[in-house]
């Protein structure tokens, strides 16, 4: 994710300079500023030089026309935003249920009891980091932290990992009550953080696996092209070769609307524009480890700026 500070307008230029190489939408947009530079280019030459009149289109019919597609591109980009701020909430509520559910146990469990601790610590930081991997479609096996034999074979069989260690959280909170560890009441509170814990992992897979509707955006993708293509008709009479800098202008607002939308939309990947849940996995392992009172085992990911300085 790309951090910046809003109120410094002169730095957004050196930020956009230096995230370019992991930007998606500004090498996109760039491209089709390209095609409609070289199309507006040869479309008002031809125009202007042989055409005149032929194709005079009266400008009212653009405005209008634009009005109507303002109000498509304004929805689409409320609907990719909704589900980028959905998403922001469901891993933001994660990092507080971790938290929960580890003071939970820490409060219910015996200072001496290191067994269980070691259990639940990394099983919850391993949750974490398998959803991350999850919602990315990235194998992340190989990065669990080690509990026991069986626990990692459980975990190499698995086809849906997060699934499987929230099973294996819930069997070992129902044999602490076999074994009076704990109340039914306690069972029911661990239980209910389990719930809730598994709810926002259905939650954000609802956001990754649910698309737009390939009608709706092919839609706004077709209006916004034919609308750029009869554009330079409409300009070329009024504005001659300032027709090119004006259609690239609106090209750039309706095209990066689009674009922007697009990246927003699936905001569990890698992009700058994405939410940094690398990050916050780390967060959630080193807050769970320090609440159980538990030594940190493993080395954390260096990240890089993209996603290190994010505020939380």
């Amino acid at each position: 994710m790309i951090v910046y500070d809003s109120k410094k307008w002169h730095s957004l230029f050196v930020t956009i300079f230096k995230t370019f190489r992991t930007s998606y939408n500004v090498k996109k947009i760039l491209l089709f500023m390209f095609i409609v530079f070289i199309y507006s280019t040869i479309t008002t030459f031809y125009n202007i030089k042989y055409w005149q009149n032929y194709f005079e289109i009266d400008t009212i019919f653009f405005t209008i026309v634009g009005v109507i597609l303002s109000l498509f591109l304004v929805f689409r980009m409320n609907t990719a935003y909704d589900r980028w701020w959905e998403g922001s909430i469901n891993w933001h509520d994660l990092l507080s249920d971790s938290r929960t559910l580890a003071m939970s146990l820490d409060g219910l469990l015996s200072d001496d009891d290191t067994k269980r601790r070691n259990f639940f610590v990394k099983s919850i930081s391993n949750f974490a980091l398998a959803l991350q991997g999850h919602l990315r479609d990235e194998d992340v096996k190989d990065r669990m932290i080690f509990i026991n034999r069986l626990y990692n074979e459980t975990i190499e069989k698995s086809e849906h990992i997060p699934n499987t260690i929230m099973n294996l959280m819930y069997r070992e909170v129902h044999a602490m009550g076999k074994v009076d560890v704990i109340t039914d009441r306690d069972k029911t509170q661990l239980k209910d953080h389990l719930r809730g814990m598994i709810k926002l992992m259905t939650d954000c897979e609802r956001i990754h696996k649910t698309p737009i509707p390939f009608s709706h955006s092919t839609f706004i993708k077709i209006f916004t092209i034919l609308y750029i293509t009869v554009l330079p008709f409409g300009l070329v009479h009024y504005f001659a070769w300032l027709t090119v800098p004006a259609v690239c202008l609106m090209a750039f607002a309706m095209f990066g609307v689009e674009i922007i939308s697009e990246e927003i939309e699936h905001p569990f990947g890698t992009d700058a524009n994405d939410l940094p849940t690398g990050l916050m996995t780390d967060v959630i392992r080193e807050n769970v480890y320090e609440i159980l009172k538990v030594k940190l085992d493993f080395k954390l990911v260096k990240r890089k700026r993209s996603e290190a300085d994010v505020l939380l």
